[in-house]
C-alpha cells in the first residue's frame, strides 16, 4: 500500500445519492470518494435490492470490502482520475 495516501474511517452513507463517501488524504488534499450501493453490491457479489439500501447494510458492505475498495480508490487516484470536483467514483468492477 502507498503510505502517501491515507484512508480516514470517517465512512457515511448518503442515502439521497444512495452511495457511501469517505475521504482520502494525499500530500495534504482531501479527496472525496464515492462508491455507489450497486458498486458495493458488485464487488461484494451480493444481491441486495436496490430498494434494500438503507445506512447499516450499505456501511457493513463497505466493511467488508474496505481493502479493496482502499486498493481501487488508490489505483484512481494514482491515475488522477478525479471528478471536475476533484472526487473520484468507484464503478463497476
Amino acid at each position: 500500500m502507498n503510505q502517501s495516501i491515507l484512508f480516514s474511517d470517517n465512512e457515511y452513507y448518503n442515502h439521497d445519492l444512495q452511495q457511501v463517501e469517505f475521504h482520502a488524504q494525499c500530500q495534504g488534499r482531501l479527496i472525496l470518494c464515492i462508491i455507489s450501493w450497486v458498486t458495493l453490491n458488485t464487488l461484494e457479489q451480493s444481491d441486495l435490492p436496490l430498494a434494500a439500501a438503507n445506512e447499516e447494510a450499505a456501511l457493513t458492505l463497505f466493511e467488508a470490502a474496505r481493502f479493496d475498495i482502499e486498493d481501487l480508490a488508490e489505483t484512481l487516484i494514482n491515475q488522477h482520475a478525479f471528478n471536475d470536483d476533484g472526487s473520484i467514483t468507484l464503478s463497476h468492477c
